[in-house]
């Protein structure tokens, strides 16, 4: 298994005349990743392995998806549009969030966790 320290970079789309940024995540250890996931119209609840402190969820797919609550839909949810990142750092080892679909819509969802 590789070793991966991950820096979320920030290209500050559509802002003509600026250099990417580099965001890094606080502390990062060994990076483990997990199966991708269809996300579909049934929420589905993300937790994170018990002792990893930092998850990223990528949208792979080629459909947006929404995250919240356990009742999320996509009307109330935060979109994640197809190639977004979405990174959680230091979160607690309850860490829990639900990422849903629109209607038929499905994505692929990718998930690196790191202790």
């Amino acid at each position: 298994m590789e070793n991966d320290i991950s820096l979320e970079p920030l290209f500050n789309e559509g802002k003509v005349g600026r250099k990417p940024g580099i965001v890094p995540i606080d502390t990062v250890g060994v990076a483990s990743h997990r199966t991708p996931i269809t996300v579909n119209s049934t929420a589905q609840e993300i937790t994170i392995t018990p002792g990893n402190r930092t998850i990223e969820i990528f949208d792979s797919g080629s459909k947006i998806i929404y995250y919240g609550g356990a009742g999320v839909t996509s009307s109330n949810g935060i979109r994640l549009t197809p190639n977004q990142l979405k990174v959680f750092a230091n979160v607690k080892d309850d860490f829990s969030i639900y990422l849903v679909s629109n209607g038929t819509d499905t994505s692929e969802v990718r998930i690196v966790e790191y202790t």
